[in-house]
């Protein structure tokens, strides 16, 4: 890994000190900046554009905090992936089902004091609605992969929309109960 990093950073091997330097002073703050200014292009792109980035970006925050959360189960009905999610994270989410819809509520503001995203926490970027689309693509991701169905995600309402809490809208195609299941 050091000599991958060493190519990566410049011609030939870097010293391990150097490596050091990037990982402990240079990356820290410079990471936050570029990633700061990344948001802010993406937040200028045209909403389809915007959205599929976010959409990325809600899967790649997914796989990351799969370290923390454990590696969700596979094959799994809709319910015992909802509990899955609602015991690997700090505040309450309640789920209601309705057909082949999910409406999941989480007790975001009682539990964080506000937005409950990585980059806003770290206070890399500010809190916006348009990053709940990250939020929304997290779960998304989660439900397929636990479920093995496709699954359309939808942000009703968050806390940086004044909301109290992050409301969102999944919806399972096809299961038993489906209105838009063909016949």
């Amino acid at each position: 890994m050091e000599e991958q990093l060493g190519r990566k950073l410049g011609k030939g091997k870097v010293s391990p000190e150097i490596l050091n330097t990037y990982r402990e002073e240079v990356a820290p703050k410079v990471l936050h900046t570029i990633v700061r200014g990344l948001i802010q292009g993406v937040m200028e792109l045209d909403e389809e554009s915007r959205n599929r980035v976010l959409e990325k970006m809600g899967y790649a925050c997914y796989k990351g905090f799969e370290e923390f959360v454990g590696t969700p189960p596979t094959g799994v009905e809709i319910e015992t992936a909802c509990e899955w999610l609602n015991d690997t994270v700090p505040h309450n989410r309640r789920f209601e089902k309705a057909g082949d819809t999910i409406y999941w509520d989480a007790d975001i503001e009682d539990t964080y004091g506000g937005c409950m995203c990585v980059l806003v926490r770290l206070g890399i970027v500010e809190p916006r609605p348009e990053l709940c689309i990250c939020a929304t693509n997290y779960c998304k991701r989660a439900f397929e992969e636990m479920t093995g169905k496709p699954v359309e995600g939808e942000m009703v309402e968050t806390v940086s929309s004044g909301s109290r809490n992050c409301i969102f809208r999944y919806h399972f195609q096809p299961t038993p109960y489906s209105s838009r299941r063909s016949k």
